[in-house]
């Protein structure tokens, strides 16, 4: 179920694939939105200031194919605080009550060469596990979410798989147990020079916004005495979703939109989260060519290592000829 780039980023010497696991007859819902242009627009105003670009023009767009990545702040979760936990997570996507503590692994998107998420359209969401992996006292599980555009696909049941504008898989790995505070994380350096980069430091009021313009409400992200007290953590942290929009638009303002005759599109991204990215301190997002269709992307910690990894994989946007 894994393609070759998925595999080389997320690579594991003890994986046990759990066929028989009662999350793959989990049911979800299709998801329905309206791809309105503000949230699109809130999450560029948000983003503006830590990728040292320019704020969005205040008017919004009326028409038009929806950025790389965006689709993050459309299709939130639909659930009533009911049937939210303890930590604030959807509990819609647990294992179950064993497993006490959860954390954004990475995941990959695929874009369909001609399909697009259009601006001020309709939209629909349809998710399931794909993979569930058990590693020790870890439980990773694949969410597979398909989306398409376009009022003719409100019937969901309809969809072709192979029709679908974007196709997202995310990873979330589950833990028995609390954070060992103990635990001496490894540092794992880049080897390679970037070819583009610039540094940042993510905020509270980042952490915020981003959580609102998701409907996330994860309490690492936003509650300072619970992430430290109960999760183990020295600070809030930052959205594993947050860190791959970043390297999505530093690719975006480095290599697709620079102005240049040829236009090139994102065909897939894959990206892994290695060490978390906390508020209040400083990061570095790099970037470096592979070759013209291939691009290696990282977040490096404040002591030079890796934080997130990923590998972009780009081809030539004909409609723009």
């Amino acid at each position: 179920m894994f393609n070759t780039l998925t595999r080389a980023l997320v690579r594991h010497p003890v994986r046990i694939v759990t066929r028989g696991h009662h999350l793959y007859s989990r049911s979800f819902p299709p998801v329905y939105d309206f791809v309105s242009p503000q949230p699109s627009y809130l999450l560029s105003l948000s983003l503006s200031p830590y990728l040292q670009t320019p704020p969005p023009p205040l008017q919004l767009p009326t028409a038009g194919d929806l950025p790389p990545g965006h689709h993050m702040v459309y299709f939130p979760p639909q659930l009533p605080e009911s049937q939210l936990l303890n930590d604030g997570s959807d509990a819609e996507q647990a294992p179950g009550k064993e497993w006490v503590r959860r954390m954004w692994a990475g995941g990959s998107v695929s874009f369909h060469p001609t399909r697009r998420i259009q601006l001020m359209d309709h939209g629909v969401l349809k998710e399931k596990v794909t993979d569930v992996e058990s590693r020790g006292s870890k439980l990773f599980v694949w969410f597979e979410r398909r989306m398409w555009s376009g009022k003719e696909q409100m019937v969901a049941e309809t969809l072709q798989d192979d029709t679908a504008a974007i196709v997202e898989r995310r990873c979330l790995v589950f833990f028995k147990e609390p954070k060992d505070t103990n635990a001496i994380a490894k540092v794992v350096k880049p080897s390679d020079t970037p070819d583009f980069s610039l540094e940042f430091t993510p905020t509270q009021h980042l952490l915020f916004r981003f959580s609102a313009l998701t409907f996330n409400a994860h309490k690492i992200h936003f509650d300072p005495l619970f992430t430290q007290q109960k999760e183990g953590y020295p600070g809030l942290l930052c959205h594993g979703p947050l860190s791959f929009v970043l390297l999505l638009e530093l690719l975006r303002i480095n290599v697709l939109d620079t102005g240049k005759k040829r236009k090139w599109a994102i065909r897939q991204f894959n990206y892994k989260c290695l060490a978390p990215m906390y508020v209040d301190q400083r990061y570095k997002i790099c970037g470096r060519r592979i070759s013209d269709k291939n691009y290696e992307l990282w977040a490096e910690t404040p002591e030079g290592g890796y934080s997130v990894k990923a590998r972009a994989v780009l081809e030539e946007d004909t409609s723009c000829l």
